[in-house]
């Protein structure tokens, strides 16, 4: 009878779920269709150098739109392409790719570079709007621009990284069942997003965005563009959270970032009590590091992958 009931209660949470994935994808306006993952683009190889002793290659990717999206893959010590890598992909906040890769005086502290001196495959993409691809203007006009035909910047960049999500799948070297994603801020929300749409993720890694949309997103605590239209009609972050569910996530808010661990607080009480009701607890935590501000704790992100992946 208890078994009945727990796979009656699961039934019940999917079901939920892939309705609210579907509004999801809708209020944010991500290029998908019928809420179909894309097909692997194809991933284009160019320029070489090195960081810090590693191997760091740029690659483009054509996006829902025909837009080039720069980025680049950061290869592990002895790295051989006969091997599989547990891989991560790194989203970058607002500013440019490269703070992931070779400005640790940055808040987003060279983190792609840092996992991958910790074995892991790495792979970044740049946001549009921003560094490679500032020509294209200001992100909150891009944003502006989007929100013509429904839809939103963050739509824009989501949609971006589930096409990278689905290239890294296609590689050849990548251990598919080691899949993460990780970033702080922007990169952040772009970790949890891409995890709650793409069932391919093994485990999520978000830093300085966890809040409620009622007030981190009205309150000034970020840019206005992510203040989705219509969000609030369908649901929470706690929500989004819920999508990822049962595969492992950490949600860190430092102790001194201004997206507030209190509030963080409250979704991830909405977040715990679903990985609980699965039967799962464990895989989901939540942490405020003293002294850590709105910034990429590179060593974290690299023991919780450790802890899933190694």
């Amino acid at each position: 009878m208890a078994l009945i009931l727990i796979m009656t209660t699961s039934f019940a949470y999917a079901d939920k779920g892939a309705t609210f994935k579907q509004k999801l994808i809708s209020v944010y306006g991500i290029h998908l269709n019928n809420g179909k993952l894309p097909d692997a683009p194809e991933i284009i190889y160019g320029e070489q150098k090195k960081v810090e002793g590693l191997d760091v290659t740029d690659i483009t990717f054509s996006s829902f739109d025909g837009q080039k999206i720069p980025g680049e893959v950061i290869y592990p010590k002895g790295f051989k392409t006969n091997n599989k890598y547990p891989t991560v992909l790194v989203f970058s906040g607002h500013g440019e790719m490269e703070e992931l890769i070779s400005k640790p005086e940055s808040y987003q502290h060279a983190g792609a570079v840092g996992l991958a001196q910790n074995g892991y495959l790495v792979y970044t993409m740049e946001n549009r709007g921003m560094g490679k691809l500032a020509k294209m203007g200001d992100h909150l006009v891009l944003d502006a621009v989007s929100r013509l035909h429904g839809g939103s910047w963050y739509g824009d960049i989501t949609t971006d990284a589930l096409y990278l999500s689905a290239a890294v799948n296609n590689v050849t070297y990548v251990d598919q069942k080691k899949i993460g994603t990780a970033g702080v801020s922007t990169g952040g929300a772009m970790s949890m997003l891409v995890a709650a749409l793409d069932d391919r993720v093994n485990a999520a890694y978000v830093q300085g965005y966890l809040g409620t949309y009622a007030k981190t997103f009205t309150d000034g605590t970020h840019d206005i563009c992510n203040n989705i239209s219509g969000i609030l009609n369908i649901g929470e972050m706690w929500d989004v959270g819920n999508l990822i569910a049962p595969r492992s996530s950490l949600y860190v808010n430092g102790e001194m970032d201004h997206f507030h661990y209190a509030d963080a607080q409250v979704s991830y009480a909405k977040i715990k009590e679903h990985y609980k009701e699965l039967g799962v607890e464990k895989n989901v935590n939540l942490l405020s590091p003293q002294g850590v501000t709105h910034e990429f704790s590179t060593q974290l992100a690299a023991d919780f992958f450790d802890k899933n992946f190694k």
